[in-house]
């Protein structure tokens, strides 16, 4: 199971909000110094968000993707919030390995099935469900998660990121059970975004019958040093050595 850190784009440099006693500090650093981090820590795929891209309409940090991907070959970049096929082709060039479609995306037609066959392997889908519903903004009617995720596979994705949305407060645990339930009805990755805040967590996955997940996106514990990911690669390199001990076992 991948430990996927998120690294945010905005203005050439990567930034994060530190949430602190005293108020909220907000980071800026160099795009491959935080990558360099990730890499010496035992990441395998880092997670990019490209803010400016949000209100630009179209890619705008490629470049520092561009730059990433010479310098880090072997490191998987799996690019966020995509809707578009041209956005997906500059993606692509600049050397980004999997490209999250977006609700936009999603809702479009047959858009995903033909981007499916143009760019096998790379396209994957986002959701956002709520108790096993998944709603697109716009729409009334909603759509059953697993269902939904079924149709996908059918049509190509190479993988599915989940986020569940709580009742109340900030994605949690009830992300990775929803997250394995999915994982356990396909037959495709399905990632989850968000619900470790801590290594407790990460052992606590044992139970949730971890092996299904193919990896979690983990943010905010990171920048808040609540987890240092050096230590929950390991704890997670642990867990399958286990897993695979009692497998043999039974």
């Amino acid at each position: 199971m991948l430990l996927v850190p998120v690294m945010e784009l905005k203005s050439k440099r990567s930034v994060y909000t530190q949430h602190q006693e005293d108020g909220d500090v907000v980071i800026s650093e160099d795009p491959m110094e935080a990558v360099e981090f990730w890499v010496e820590a035992g990441a395998k795929r880092i997670h990019v968000v490209d803010v400016d891209s949000i209100r630009a309409r179209a890619p705008v940090n490629f470049h520092q993707i561009a730059k990433i991907h010479r310098r880090y070959p072997q490191l998987e970049i799996q690019i966020g919030g995509i809707c578009r096929e041209q956005d997906l082709l500059i993606w692509l060039d600049a050397g980004a390995k999997y490209l999250v479609m977006n609700s936009r995306a999603i809702c479009r037609e047959g858009f995903i099935g033909e981007m499916c066959m143009q760019y096998s392997g790379s396209v994957m889908v986002a959701f956002d469900s709520h108790k096993g519903e998944v709603k697109f903004r716009g729409q009334k009617q909603s759509h059953d998660l697993i269902t939904l995720a079924k149709d996908f596979e059918e049509q190509g994705v190479s993988g599915v990121m989940l986020t569940e949305i709580p009742d109340y407060g900030r994605v949690n645990e009830c992300n990775i059970q929803a997250s394995c339930e999915l994982a356990s009805a396909l037959n495709i990755p399905v990632i989850a975004n968000g619900g470790i805040s801590c290594i407790a967590d990460l052992e606590a996955l044992e139970k949730a019958n971890e092996q299904r997940l193919a990896g979690i996106v983990i943010g905010r514990p990171l920048h808040d040093h609540q987890l240092d990911f050096k230590v929950a690669q390991e704890c997670v390199v642990n867990l399958y050595k286990c897993a695979e001990v009692n497998k043999k076992v039974a």
